[in-house]
């Protein structure tokens, strides 16, 4: 395999765990996220959402728990307790399986960037309103008013919690969760005035995953080089179908043609490696199969399918590693060590 090819391949897998994980989901559900199918616009929370918004991702935490991929991951892991889900229900007092039913997430130019920093999470669900405050009070948090909203926040750790709506709540760092309640009352523009962010979002809000996001924002969470050794790349979007297995299609808009003919040249290494090794895997074929490239000028697109058999064949081989255990919990009464959640 060609730098290159390896440099796509690590891109395209941290697109996909960015964008269906959307950072928190993939720290405190610890599984793939599914999304309900939305009207061209996107979610009505788009509003809390800033304008200069560099990244936007929506996924469906009700969905994911019933979906029949989020079983197979499930027997195919032994019992152990969540220690990230642990931590966010220990610091924000939501129990992220039992309490959501879908969350919106964005990032803005700085946000999440520096350590403490997170950027917005907008969380709809059920909230015990009483229990958390008194859960981050615990923990040396403190309530104010902000604008007739009230902002609970934990200064040590640079989190913020505010119930926006009766079922939606607001989680960040202090200014991110206060700049979502100026967006939604009028005070800046939000996320629905940025043209390039809306163009992408129309193309893969009917999914049942999707991010769009500015290149640059999610290239620092790559690892390594790997963002310069790609042709130049403005935005990508992704949107994924989950069921029983994964379908997905990934857009990636150059800065010009030549970036983007580049780009395709660096896929096909990548789809051509993977025949080769799908010769030698025979179980992989109905992967590679699904791999399709199309461009449309500057945008360059690749669908993929993993079904179902391909994620039965890998859970299978991961509880048949000499190496697979379950992590070991905790001695009874004793907390895990705190650590700052990834959001």
């Amino acid at each position: 395999m060609t730098k290159r090819t390896r440099v796509f391949i690590g891109v395209a897998c941290g697109i996909l765990i960015i964008g269906l994980g959307t950072g928190l989901v993939a720290a405190y559900v610890g599984g793939f996220q599914n999304l309900v199918v939305l009207g061209s616009n996107g979610p009505d929370e788009l509003a809390y959402v800033p304008q200069d918004a560099q990244m936007v991702a929506y996924a469906n935490v009700r969905d994911i728990m019933s979906s029949e991929l989020r079983q197979k991951l499930r027997d195919a892991q032994p019992d152990a307790p969540n220690a990230s889900e642990n931590r966010f229900l220990e610091e924000t007092g939501i129990n992220f399986e039992q309490d959501i039913d879908y969350v919106l997430a964005a990032s803005t130019p700085g946000s999440g960037d520096a350590p403490g920093e997170r950027p917005l999470i907008l969380a709809r669900g059920r909230f015990d309103t009483v229990r958390i405050e008194g859960v981050i009070q615990q923990r040396g948090g403190a309530a104010e008013e902000y604008h007739g909203t009230k902002l609970l926040t934990q200064p040590t750790e640079q989190l913020a919690v505010a119930f926006v709506e009766p079922d939606l709540a607001a989680v960040g760092s202090p200014d991110a969760v206060r700049r979502a309640i100026d967006t939604k009352a009028g005070t800046t523009p939000d996320v629905r005035g940025n043209a390039d962010v809306m163009r992408l979002l129309r193309d893969v809000d009917n999914g049942t995953a999707w991010v769009v996001a500015r290149f640059d924002a999610i290239g620092p969470r790559l690892s390594g080089a790997v963002p310069t050794q790609l042709p130049p790349i403005n935005w990508v979007a992704v949107t994924g179908h989950i069921d029983g297995g994964v379908r997905g299609t990934m857009h990636a808009e150059a800065r010009d043609d030549a970036s983007a003919q580049n780009l395709q040249d660096v896929i096909r290494g990548m789809m051509a490696f993977a025949r080769i090794q799908a010769g030698q895997h025979a179980e992989l074929a109905p992967l590679v199969d699904s791999l399709q490239l199309s461009a449309d000028g500057k945008t360059v697109t690749l669908g993929f399918a993993v079904p179902t058999e391909v994620i039965d064949m890998l859970s299978a081989r991961r509880a048949a590693h000499p190496g697979f255990s379950a992590p070991s919990a905790p001695p009874s009464g004793q907390q895990p060590a705190p650590s700052t959640p990834a959001f």
